[in-house]
């Protein structure tokens, strides 16, 4: 691969940022990810920041990224169980069914999205 800016020098390395191919002339290595130099250093390092707070936040999160399945599927429960005991408790007994439908589908989904991991 040549580079994008030096037709006739072989890329060392891609931006992290646009992709494109760059030689030593070009590029500025960051410690963290190279970038084209004087033009995306300072989009490459927000990058890097970004990675790095969500892979924080990630870790703090922890098992809480369940609390709003679990709560769904309680609400399905107890609107479909007070329905059950009402003589007309059918639209509570529908709303309660979509609820815990609900909860099947985002405690699902969350563990799909973050793995069942041990951090």
């Amino acid at each position: 691969m040549q580079c994008f800016n030096h037709s006739d020098k072989s890329a060392v390395g891609l931006c992290k940022a646009c992709g494109k191919g760059l030689c030593a002339e070009c590029v500025s290595d960051l410690g963290f990810g190279l970038a084209c130099r004087g033009v995306h250093e300072q989009r490459v390092t927000e990058m890097d920041n970004l990675i790095s707070k969500n892979a924080r936040l990630q870790n703090a999160v922890g098992g809480a990224r369940y609390l709003a399945p679990i709560f769904l599927l309680f609400m399905g429960a107890v609107f479909t169980g007070y329905g059950l005991m009402q003589s007309r408790g059918k639209f509570l007994v529908l709303m309660g069914v979509g609820f815990l439908i609900y909860g099947i589908y985002a405690f699902i989904a969350n563990w799909r999205a973050f793995g069942n991991t041990k951090r």
